[in-house]
């Protein structure tokens, strides 16, 4: 893969990760705020199963608690991506120099 194609990967993956983070707190906020919403939360096995597999697939709060905390480490590692080609890059215009 070439460090444009890394460059690439890595924005389009956070670009990805950064609009599932946005639907993901939609979901939390409309759940919170519904009249029918009790105070206490428990989560669920289903939940705790989705977090284990990294996919909620369950409707409500529990599911999009879970695809908010999932969105935000898939988004951090495509940061690294991005930072991996930066790194990259600056070692490779040492290497010409």
């Amino acid at each position: 893969m070439s460090i444009t194609g890394l460059f690439q990967a890595g924005v389009a993956g956070l670009q990805r990760q950064l609009n599932a983070f946005d639907t993901a707190a939609s979901k939390v906020l409309a759940s919170s705020t519904a009249p029918s919403t009790p105070d206490r939360v428990s989560v669920s096995g289903t939940a705790r199963e989705a977090a284990a597999a990294g996919t909620s697939g369950a409707a409500g709060i529990e599911g999009a608690l879970v695809d908010l905390r999932v969105s935000k480490y898939l988004a951090v590692a495509n940061m690294k991506v991005v930072q991996t080609g930066e790194d990259m890059t600056k070692e490779l215009t040492e290497l010409v120099k």
